[in-house]
């Protein structure tokens, strides 16, 4: 079944700082924002190990840290750098004409 997506806007990207997450709401739905080289990436905002708030996380590159128990992921492709069986969904982002972040959710995820 295609799931389709609705888009929420997020955050103004002027307000992103490199090497910082932001916690944003799209809906309901808490997510982590991140900037990296101009590029913006979101990911769910819970670590799924521990449930702490990537978005709260220390950032160095491209891996936040959960501060919780320090388990790293990559936001860029959502893969856990401590423990491969783990990963964090990915959601997709555009840039309005005006400088605001739009994150795309499932539907399926709204309900």
């Amino acid at each position: 079944m295609d799931d389709s997506v609705q888009f929420f806007k997020v955050v103004h990207k002027d307000e992103l700082t490199p090497g910082e997450g932001s916690l944003v709401f799209a809906g309901v739905k808490k997510l982590a924002v991140f900037l990296l080289d101009g590029e913006i990436f979101c990911i769910q905002n819970h670590c799924p190990h521990a449930g702490a708030s990537l978005a709260r996380g220390t950032v160095r590159g491209c891996i936040v840290s959960c501060p919780r128990h320090d388990w790293g992921f990559d936001f860029t492709d959502g893969s856990c750098k401590t423990n491969r069986r783990y990963s964090v969904k990915q959601y997709p982002v555009k840039v309005d004409d005006e400088g605001w972040v739009h994150v795309g959710v499932p539907e399926s995820e709204l309900l």
